[in-house]
């Protein structure tokens, strides 16, 4: 399974290339990453987070293995999932 993007074009781009540019403009070079067990970030469109998510990432040191939690904002289905298998798509 494949699970395409939801609202790339609306809170992002939806072109690979100009994305790149848009997250790698929130990242601040020479910081240095720390372990981190947890981290908290934001994750509303990047013209309103992309600043404070890329301070957040910015300062930590990245792990092989991500697990990412989020809220079920269409409060539709089961109010927590995991997918056991697939990919996310991301342009």
């Amino acid at each position: 399974m494949k699970r395409r993007p939801a609202v790339a074009g609306q809170f992002y781009s939806a072109a690979a290339s100009t994305l790149s540019k848009q997250v790698a403009g929130f990242i601040k070079s020479g910081e240095t990453g720390e372990k981190a067990v947890g981290i908290v970030s934001p994750h509303a469109g990047l013209v309103y987070s992309g600043a404070v998510a890329g301070a957040v990432y910015s300062k930590i040191e990245f792990p092989n293995t991500f697990v990412l939690i989020g809220p079920n904002h269409t409060g539709l289905g089961m109010p927590v999932s995991v997918m056991t298998s697939g990919k996310w798509e991301i342009p």
